[in-house]
């Protein structure tokens, strides 16, 4: 009884009401702030400064409504006011909310991987430090946390011999990856650091194996690296899965050909030899499939329609062993104008960080005559590929600018 006396009290005294609407309009006091704590309007310090405010608040609130009569109880417009109040702030709040969700969607913290350097001379060491560069990046890039910098920029030549904060800085990345490779027979070391924009060594470790056990190498990697960056630990067995789900090849010959292929454009001979040997190796003939797109749009007119079809024929191959491998539906999408407006959203949620995607869905909305729906493409396409002649030309073709003469166009 006495529990309940005091809960009569509490609800007499409108308590449980004046701390519910402190409470709302601390949190939509306090979404807000962090909003701007995001955009850099106010600074990390203020916003603890008010959290704490906040808290310290609330028992003062408590208090005055216990002690000081309300007016509600005589007043009945006072009441329905009160509930207005309540009502406007949980809405303001959970408004605020769902803006942060998307604010925070699309402000993701940048990563640029750098191509890892081969230690020694050998030829093969060098194709398979350009291969797990490749790999690296696009395991990372199967996350919508992060903006995965392309290859195209963070390979970029004008980068050669750069401190790390300024190739950062070129390239708007809020982390840098490099490494190093060196190969020893059958045995590979791979050591990879992570920098922070300021050029800042954040982490750093070393993974050996054999060349044969490029899942597993691959995998410890995925461990070592995954606690280093803004990802949710169960989206690290996503990736881990992501990275099994397309076999690699079975013997050193056939990785090693993957590896060259990626690297200096290989022989499609040897290639389709080595795919049609391993068709359990969905990777051997993704990289047969990419071959061919590659050469398609070099060629006479003539022999395109061909060169297509094969790639197309390759990329059947892959999608029977790694049907589920978001390389093989991007490859698909791109390459047979597939793509529908209308499946935009759902396209980008699977390909977080495919500038060709972006790119695509940018001309379909350029052919459509909606250009902010082109223009905020095009800029996510940019922060993606910021040095990528190829996305330059594209967009300043998209957005109708002025040749600027800084990169040579098709």
């Amino acid at each position: 009884m006495r529990i309940a006396g005091i809960y009569k009290q509490l609800k007499e005294r409108r308590v449980i009401r004046a701390a519910v609407i402190y409470i709302a309009l601390l949190w939509a006091v306090l979404q807000a702030a962090d909003l701007f704590a995001g955009a850099d309007i106010i600074s990390e310090a203020t916003v603890r400064w008010m959290i704490l405010g906040g808290v310290a608040g609330l028992p003062l609130v408590v208090l005055a409504s216990w002690f000081l009569e309300s007016p509600w109880n005589e007043r009945r417009w006072t009441a329905v006011a009160g509930d207005i109040v309540v009502i406007t702030a949980l809405l303001v709040a959970a408004a605020l909310f769902a803006w942060q969700q998307w604010f925070v969607a699309f402000t993701r913290p940048a990563i640029a991987v750098l191509p890892i350097e081969a230690t020694d001379t050998r030829v093969e060491t060098r194709d398979l430090a350009d291969h797990l560069t490749k790999r690296l990046r696009l395991l990372l890039a199967s996350r919508p946390e992060l903006r995965v910098i392309e290859l195209d920029s963070s390979m970029h030549t004008s980068l050669d011999g750069l401190p790390v904060s300024e190739k950062a800085a070129a390239l708007g990345a809020e982390y840098v990856l490099a490494g190093t490779l060196s190969g020893r027979g059958q045995n590979l070391r791979w050591s990879l650091q992570l920098f922070t924009a300021e050029g800042e060594l954040t982490w750093s470790d070393g993974f050996e194996g054999p060349l044969l056990y490029q899942e597993q190498l691959q995998g410890w990697v995925l461990d070592a690296l995954w606690p280093q960056l803004p990802l949710q630990p169960e989206a690290l067995e996503e990736t881990r899965e992501l990275l099994a789900s397309c076999g690699y090849p079975a013997d050193a010959v056939a990785i090693l050909t993957l590896a060259r292929v990626g690297r200096r454009g290989g022989d499609s001979a040897t290639l389709a030899m080595v795919a049609a040997s391993h068709d359990d190796a969905g990777l051997l003939h993704i990289a047969k499939a990419k071959f061919y797109f590659d050469q398609v749009n070099s060629l006479p007119p003539s022999q395109r329609p061909v060169t297509q079809s094969l790639g197309m024929q390759s990329l059947e191959l892959a999608a029977r062993t790694c049907a589920e491998y978001p390389e093989v539906e991007l490859l698909r999408i791109v390459n047979t104008r597939e793509l529908q407006q209308e499946n935009a959203a759902g396209h980008v949620a699977r390909h977080p960080n495919a500038v060709a995607l972006y790119l695509e869905l940018a001309g379909l909305y350029h052919e459509a005559g909606e250009k902010r729906k082109t223009r905020a493409l095009v800029d996510e396409a940019m922060l993606l590929d910021p040095l990528g002649a190829t996305t330059k030309c594209r967009v300043r073709e998209l957005l109708q600018l002025p040749d600027n003469n800084d990169s040579a166009c098709p």
